[in-house]
């Protein structure tokens, strides 16, 4: 009886053993936004959360809410945790370089996506060519100013000095409105959330009424754009942008719509990819040295196109 009693007290040492093994074992994965204000952010919350559960891993989402000094001590703490692995989307590709190192060298492999860092150590990335991204809608202008407005216009653009993705979008876009000898740029300026694409757009139509077209870089500044042009009672200029929404579906949908074209990432892809290429370097020590998803146009006059993106996107209601 007391030899059936010790094996019994061994096998359940054994057991609480292994069940201690397994939890230890389940993979953490640090996931770091640099915001999580707008759709877009809730989207790539979404795939990470997704590919968490489809993985079975710890996914700890975190914001570093557009201040540098806040990711960094995000970073640390995800060190000083020992997550197996980190998911970055950096808020400078300079400034954001030192924490993102600490982190390489403190053995832990780090995904950027959305937006890069500018370091040697710096080997996997998710996101999308943001050139391209300017540059597809960039291509529905010219067209539209060859085929409706007798390959004239006059244009402002809503971008931004703060992100090298912004930049590389804005530069997207010009390089081929700018070929066409008929288009003048009225304005260049910064907007990135809502509240200030309202206003920097709202001050340019009301400088330059001869404004007939518009491109804002991302979606919440084109948001904020479509605002201010849909207050005015009448000489609406168009609109072209970046990034979809169900707001912006909705106003696609609209028959006669100003806002005509709108290049998009897929950002619940983007989360859910850098989560998966994650958790392949913890297991694996490599994945794929760039993922890139790939962009969509949704066009105004596509009716079907925007209606499926609003049912596909029940998750969001």
């Amino acid at each position: 009886m007391q030899k059936y009693k010790f094996t019994k007290l061994i096998l359940a040492a054994a057991l609480a053993s292994t069940t201690m093994l397994s939890h230890a074992a389940k993979l953490e994965v640090g996931a770091i936004l640099l915001d999580t204000r707008g759709e877009w952010m809730s989207e790539v919350i979404h795939g990470m959360e997704a590919a968490g559960e489809e993985l079975d891993v710890k996914v700890r989402i975190v914001d570093s809410n557009g201040d540098l000094s806040k990711e960094a001590s995000l970073i640390d703490n995800f060190i000083a945790r020992q997550v197996d692995a980190i998911t970055l989307s950096p808020l400078n590709d300079e400034s954001s370089i030192a924490a993102f190192e600490r982190a390489v060298d403190a053995g832990i492999p780090v995904i950027t996506w959305n937006s890069k860092v500018n370091s040697p150590k710096s080997k996997y990335f998710v996101g999308v060519n943001n050139y391209d991204l300017g540059k597809k809608t960039g291509e529905v202008a010219v067209e539209y100013i060859k085929n409706e407005m007798d390959g004239k216009a006059n244009l402002a653009v809503i971008g931004t000095h703060k992100y090298s993705v912004g930049l590389e979008r804005v530069n997207g876009f010009l390089d081929q409105v700018k070929a066409l000898p008929g288009v003048k740029i009225v304005a260049n300026q910064d907007a990135e959330y809502v509240e200030l694409g309202l206003t920097v757009t709202e001050n340019i139509l009301e400088a330059n009424p001869d404004v007939n077209l518009v491109w804002a870089w991302n979606l919440t500044s084109m948001l904020g754009a479509y605002a201010a042009i849909d207050s005015k009672q009448d000489n609406k200029p168009m609109l072209m942008g970046t990034d979809m929404s169900l707001d912006v579906a909705r106003y696609m949908e609209n028959d006669n719509s100003f806002l005509l074209a709108v290049t998009t990432q897929q950002p619940y892809e983007i989360g859910r990819q850098s989560i998966y290429r994650a958790v392949d370097v913890a297991k694996a020590g490599q994945t794929d040295s760039e993922v890139l998803v790939p962009l969509k146009t949704y066009h105004s006059n596509d009716k079907q196109s925007l209606k499926e993106y609003n049912e596909s996107r029940d998750y969001l209601k």
